[in-house]
């Protein structure tokens, strides 16, 4: 008996210890959110908005954030990022970027599979001085070198750089989606493919239809291992001035950008023109004013591929459904290389009164939804896993936090978009929120580098003076669901 009644408690350990195992990771262990404004600058109570994530896939320890953050110390110095060498733990600011204080948008990456140390990143820079604003496509080997990026690049009269990389053969290959008002026939939506490491960048307009004088200023390129290259894009058709009637648009290229006619790989049955529409006519609110609470409206879109299977790409953006809507996420999906879209919006994936949408694909194939939704007077940030399409998904809501604490300084308020990134066994990103310091406004694994008093919900200086709440930038990780 004593035999038997030790085989039922070895049996019900072994139950235990598998629960306990379930229960951590359906409860979120695992889930690290760090506010990365690091403790020596706890007094500042800047919008640090707009946030961008950068990972080094070959030493994914090494990141780089941005966010509309100023340079500290000098009114005239290099507009700086966040770099952690840890795996995201702890942040510290790198004043690096060729730009004066603080730039207007920016993003950056690392050419996955680079096998440098801490590079190569390329940044795509908007540097505003007085009424003019400057593309600046730099590069730099080592993102924790106190040496400005490189500049490889420049031009004016452009909009919203959106980089992404690939290490292909011997060489980098670096993609910036942009809005390119130089391009002729209102044709702006533009990529620019550099396939030397940054060295050239050649502009590349990707809308062949008939505009209102011009394209959304979002343009999302996309690549997949074998050097596809998607990009998406709002092909504006009409504008009112409040109102757009704008075509969502997927382009495609099979040889990395490259040849005198790219991204003309898909054609719309249609009209046989170049450029999938997969969704034609959506009407989209454009308003630079404060419209989904303290945030504007009007370019809200992204778009991922499977990283191990070229065929597999999702697409979602954000437009108005009926009269009592503001602003509704749509994700729709392709299996197909882009030729043929799921005809309505992937269950789960239609979410009202949402913005800054960002997708990613794990490399086992489980897809990544981030969004920040503004639900009773607050913004909750949510992650979304799915094995099967958002059929059955994982919900992980990352902070709830107010929205009218603390009053916008300027727009965008959390910024025109957050982001989402795939590495190994996690989904890693980036969002803004407001940063009072209270736990039952974050998930839990919630930690602040600066002066905060989580009991108070206050922060301070590090002397223990007063700090005015602001807007953080955040970053996350999550263990992708198997």
């Amino acid at each position: 008996m004593k035999c038997v009644l030790d085989s039922a408690a070895a049996r019900r350990s072994l139950v235990l210890a598998a629960f306990a195992i379930w229960s951590s990771i359906v409860h979120g262990q695992g889930i690290k959110i760090v506010d990365v404004i690091p403790a020596s600058l706890s007094s500042e109570a800047n919008q640090d908005s707009e946030p961008f994530l950068a990972v080094q896939t070959a030493n994914p320890n090494v990141m780089v954030i941005s966010a509309f953050t100023p340079n500290p110390i000098s009114n005239t110095g290099n507009a700086p990022v966040y770099v952690s060498q840890d795996g995201g733990d702890t942040w510290v600011l790198n004043t690096i970027l060729p730009a004066p204080r603080m730039t207007c948008d920016i993003t950056h990456a690392f050419a996955t599979g680079t096998n440098h140390p801490r590079g190569n990143s390329y940044a795509g820079t908007l540097k505003c001085v007085g009424s003019t604003i400057t593309l600046d496509e730099s590069e730099t080997t080592d993102v924790s070198s106190s040496s400005p990026m490189s500049s490889k690049a420049t031009r004016t009269n452009v909009d919203q750089p959106f980089v992404k990389g690939l290490a292909f053969g011997s060489d980098d290959h670096i993609y910036v989606g942009l809005n390119d008002f130089s391009q002729p026939n209102g044709h702006t939506a533009t990529v620019d493919v550099s396939v030397d490491g940054g060295a050239s960048y050649t502009p590349r307009s990707v809308e062949s239809r008939k505009t209102s004088g011009q394209d959304g200023p979002s343009v999302r390129p996309a690549i997949a291992s074998d050097n596809t290259v998607y990009a998406a894009f709002f092909g504006w058709r009409k504008f009112s001035g409040t109102v757009i009637t704008s075509d969502v648009v997927v382009v495609r290229d099979d040889a990395g950008g490259t040849g005198a006619t790219p991204f003309q790989a898909l054609k719309d049955p249609s009209d046989n023109m170049p450029g999938r529409l997969v969704k034609k006519g959506a009407t989209i609110p454009w308003s630079n004013a404060p419209t989904l609470g303290q945030e504007r409206v009007g370019s809200t879109l992204s778009i991922a591929v499977d990283p191990n299977n070229s065929s597999i790409v999702y697409v979602g953006w954000a437009d108005r459904v009926g009269n009592g809507d503001i602003y509704t996420l749509h994700v729709r999906r392709s299996t197909d290389r882009g030729v043929t879209w799921s005809a309505t919006d992937l269950p789960h994936t239609t979410i009202t009164n949402a913005t800054n949408i960002a997708l990613a694909i794990a490399s086992n194939g489980v897809a990544g939804l981030l969004y920040q939704q503004l639900t009773n007077g607050r913004w909750a940030t949510h992650l979304v896993q799915s094995r099967d399409a958002f059929a059955t998904i994982q919900d992980t809501k990352l902070a709830d936090v107010p929205a009218n604490v603390p009053t916008y300084q300027f727009l965008p308020y959390l910024g025109d978009y957050d982001y989402l990134f795939a590495t190994g066994s996690e989904f890693r990103g980036v969002f803004c929120a407001s940063n009072t310091p209270n736990r039952a406004n974050f998930h839990d694994g919630i930690k602040f580098q600066r002066a905060a008093d989580f009991t108070k919900h206050t922060l301070n200086d590090g002397a223990g003076n007063p700090v005015a709440i602001s807007i953080d930038p955040f970053y996350f990780t999550v263990p992708v669901v198997q």
